[in-house]
Formats: structure tokens, sequence, C-alpha cells
């Protein structure tokens, strides 16, 4: 009996089956199933696949003559964060992404197509390309304010956070202060063209974010 015959045989009697019964699901005769595990002959390759579906097993362990063996617990876990990582990306319809993430992503496209719209007819009908750009750039930092917000909205991206040590919520009031921050600067240098001292607003911003960072990776430790 070789190795094959004998995994055959171990097969069949945890499945509880005679010979009889694996050669009728197989429409074969119980003298090829004998043969098959005293080691006299090897079923057709045709058989392999039915064989492996009726144990369970795959093709591949069939003719090894064994079952693969299990991964250690490290590794399992290792495959599961993976898998589950890949898996929070897509909805139930197997589309990456999730809901919101669509949602944010569709409301920031609208946004800054209209935004390239306004800045070329203003640009087109009054000339004043100077100023305009502001429209593209604030749509820029809008949407980079609406994609923080729909991460911290996130409840599995919250989780995997969480499970890193991070606190979920302070790199998003942190990007949402730099870009409030940077937004008001640009607006304020624009109107009243004083950029050297506005800068200040920017290094404020910065400082609040530091802050905030802190708090944050205390409460988390905590």
């Amino acid at each position: 009996m070789n190795s094959f015959g004998e995994f055959l045989y171990e097969l069949r009697k945890e499945k509880g089956m005679t010979q009889a019964d694996l050669a009728e699901n197989l429409g074969v005769t119980n003298k090829a199933v004998s043969k098959w595990e005293t080691g006299e002959a090897m079923p057709e390759t045709a058989l392999l696949l039915p064989i492996s579906r009726i144990f369970d097993v795959s093709v591949d362990e069939l003719l090894a003559g064994r079952r693969t063996e299990t991964e250690g617990e490290g590794a399992a876990e290792d495959k599961t964060e993976r898998i589950e990582g890949h898996l929070l990306t897509r909805d139930k319809n197997g589309s990456s992404g999730t809901r919101a993430d669509k949602i944010g992503g569709l409301v920031c496209a609208l946004l800054m197509s209209i935004g390239v719209i306004v800045y070329l007819c203003v640009g087109v009908f009054t000339n004043l390309w100077h100023p305009c750009w502001l429209v593209v750039t604030l749509c820029a930092l809008t949407c980079g304010i609406i994609g923080s917000i729909c991460d911290a909205c996130n409840a599995e991206k919250r989780k995997r956070k969480l499970a890193r040590g991070e606190n979920p919520y302070t790199g998003c009031a942190c990007a949402v202060i730099v870009l409030i921050c940077v937004s008001v600067y640009l607006v304020a240098g624009v109107l009243t063209n004083l950029w050297h001292p506005l800068w200040i607003i920017v290094v404020c911003g910065a400082l609040v974010d530091a802050v905030i960072g802190a708090i944050g990776a205390i409460v988390v430790r905590k």
C-alpha cells in the first residue's frame, strides 16, 4: 500500500464509507477502489477532483498522501489580519472602499470639477487668473478635510488605529486644523497681500496640532 492508497483508506474510514459506496459515487467498480488502496493502481486523472470533493481535501493532498500541515498560531493570526485588512476595504458587493469612502470621493470629485470650471470661466471672462487660482486651491483643501472626516467616521479604520496604539481622532483633527489654517492664510493673503505676517496662522495651527497629538497619545496609553 503506497501513501496515496493509505491516505484514501483513512479518508474513506473517516467518512464511514465502504469501498462499494465510494465506487458507486465515482461510477467505478469495487475492485478498482481496492486496487487504489492497495497501491496496485492509481485512479484516472479525471477522477482525482471528484475524489477530493467527496473527502473535502485538495488534489495536491490526495497525491501527496497526507493533509497539508496546519499553520502555526502566529502565522494563522497574521494571515487572518491580512485577510481582514483586505476585506475592510471592500463593501458587500466586493468593490473596493466603504460606502462612506465612495460618497466622500464622489463629493470631492464633484467639488474639484466645479472649482476648475469656475476658475476657468472667471479667468476667461474677467481675465482675473491670479486671484482666482484660490478657488481651485480651496476646493482641494476642502477635499482634504472631507477625506479626514470620512476616515474618522470609519469604525473599522478606528479599530485598526487603536490596535496599533494610535488615537483614531487626533489625525483627523490635526489634518482639519492645518487645512483650515492654510485656507485662512491663503484667503487673507490674497485679500490683504500681507503674506509675510500672516504666516503665523499656519505656525499656530502646527503648534495646536502638536498639543492635540500629545494629548491624544496620552489618552490612548491610559
